[in-house]
């Protein structure tokens, strides 16, 4: 069984505090540098963007696991990452930890597979630290205008693209986006995910949504659990989010493989406002034997 965690908290940082804690025996750090990896889509919104006090919160679990050193990383798609570091009072951190603030979209580049809008295969590139790395994926819950919601597991696929026009090459069309962010998982993934829900975006995420108070964090060691874990909590199904179906297929995973510990799924689930072409972006099914196409990536 893979253990999600799910900590029911109007306070961001108790939240991620417990989440963590609730998996700490899931938790086993390798000797590679750690990566922190916020969600920096935009550096001028902070409703879009990972709040420093989720990412605090991390780094001091981080810490009593005997984490030392520590590399932020953040790619935006829109703004520069120093901006968004003084925008959202990331600098202080180095007051209580040794960190590396990194721009993910200058990183040397190394090549992941990905699909065209004709779902013919096509190369793109994303930062060599982070293939080189422990990884942990730091985001807040949101919906989204292509794949219906964003959560651990894209803020990483899409956020550590190295240069923003390789952003702009993996937004191909439903079908595309959806068969590539899974291609893509299966090379890399975040090692620890926790997603911020305390409060996330609605409507017209990922940048121009409004704020739901959700009160909640999950969390895993598993980066596809949290986020099936995740788009449930916020009102969907698995069925509806291609490239989180797709990725548990691959992985030969059910629901039923999943054991949430703390509150459960029911207990928190809140149905967050639709994206208005949500229709479009459920397109995304391809025919029965979609792993042919797929397999030719």
């Amino acid at each position: 069984m893979i253990k999600v965690s799910i900590a029911s908290t109007s306070n961001r940082t108790e939240g991620v505090t417990k989440a963590l804690q609730l998996i700490d025996s899931e938790v086993t750090i390798p000797d590679l540098p750690v990566m922190i990896k916020p969600n920096f889509v935009t550096t001028s919104n902070q409703l879009a963007a990972t709040h420093v006090d989720s990412t605090r919160a991390t780094l001091e679990f981080l810490a009593s696991q005997g984490v030392s050193k520590y590399v932020i990383a953040v790619g935006p798609a829109i703004g520069t990452p120093d901006s968004g570091f003084d925008n959202y009072d990331y600098r202080a951190l180095t007051d209580d930890f040794d960190i590396e603030f990194l721009d993910l979209n200058t990183d040397d580049r190394v090549p992941v597979p990905a699909f065209d809008d004709q779902l013919n295969p096509q190369t793109l590139y994303m930062s060599k630290r982070l293939s080189e790395s422990y990884v942990v994926s730091v985001c807040p819950m949101k919906t989204h205008n292509n794949v219906v919601v964003t959560l651990g597991l894209k803020n990483i696929l899409v956020g550590t693209l190295s240069g923003k026009e390789q952003k702009q090459k993996i937004h191909k069309g439903s079908k595309a986006i959806n068969l590539t962010l899974a291609k893509m998982a299966q090379h890399v993934a975040p090692d620890l995910t926790v997603i911020d829900g305390t409060v996330g975006m609605q409507g017209n995420g990922p940048i121009d949504g409004y704020a739901i108070q959700s009160n909640v964090v999950v969390a895993s060691h598993h980066a596809v659990a949290a986020d099936v874990v995740g788009l449930q909590i916020m009102g969907y199904s698995l069925d509806q989010v291609g490239y989180l179906r797709y990725a548990m297929q691959l992985r030969n995973l059910t629901l039923d493989d999943l054991e949430v510990v703390g509150s459960s799924i029911e207990s928190v689930r809140i149905a967050y406002a639709d994206h208005e072409n949500l229709e479009e972006q459920l397109t995304w099914p391809l025919k029965d034997d979609w792993q042919t196409d797929f397999n030719r990536g």
